[in-house]
């Protein structure tokens, strides 16, 4: 895709915006996912399961594939596994539950792309309901899979031309 420009999508319902900026970092992209008071609040790198580098040795991949923490840091703030075929690392600041958001948009994007995908993520209302809680991972969903569509189109349009040329 090396015609891909960074671009942002944005939704809204009642009192919640978000924003989903997409950008391309040679063949993986970084993605930010805020809305109300932005900060980063998670951090999620998926990278596809069978992308191991090669320096790595395989006693090492295995020993560290299904590892549940990292030593040191506590379940709640940083974690590693496999699903689906994606290896998925969680940063996830005390306190705060963005990564619900962000895991799924990062799964579906380096499954989908078979890429690494980073996904940063913050967002804060005050007062928020239950209700406005499934409202806002509803539109993270819908503007990552709106975002994800974009990215399908544009591979699909320079097959087109590379096939041109």
């Amino acid at each position: 895709m090396e015609r891909s420009q960074p671009f942002l999508l944005r939704c809204t319902h009642g009192r919640l915006a978000l924003e989903l900026r997409l950008l391309p970092a040679g063949q993986d992209w970084q993605l930010l996912l805020t809305g109300g008071d932005a900060h980063i609040g998670a951090v999620i790198l998926a990278e596809p399961a069978n992308a191991m580098p090669p320096d790595v040795p395989e006693a090492m991949s295995a020993r560290t594939a299904g590892c549940k923490s990292r030593p040191g840091a506590t379940a709640d703030t940083a974690s590693s596994g496999t699903e689906d075929g994606v290896r998925l690392h969680v940063l996830r600041r005390t306190g705060h539950h963005d990564d619900k958001a962000a895991l799924p948009l990062a799964r579906d994007y380096c499954r989908a792309l078979k890429a690494t995908v980073c996904v940063s993520a913050g967002i804060h209302y005050d007062h928020i309901s239950r209700e406005e809680i499934d409202t806002v991972l509803a539109l993270a969903r819908m503007l990552g899979a709106c975002g994800l569509h974009r990215l399908r189109r544009l591979q699909e349009n320079d097959h087109a031309d590379s096939e041109r040329s």
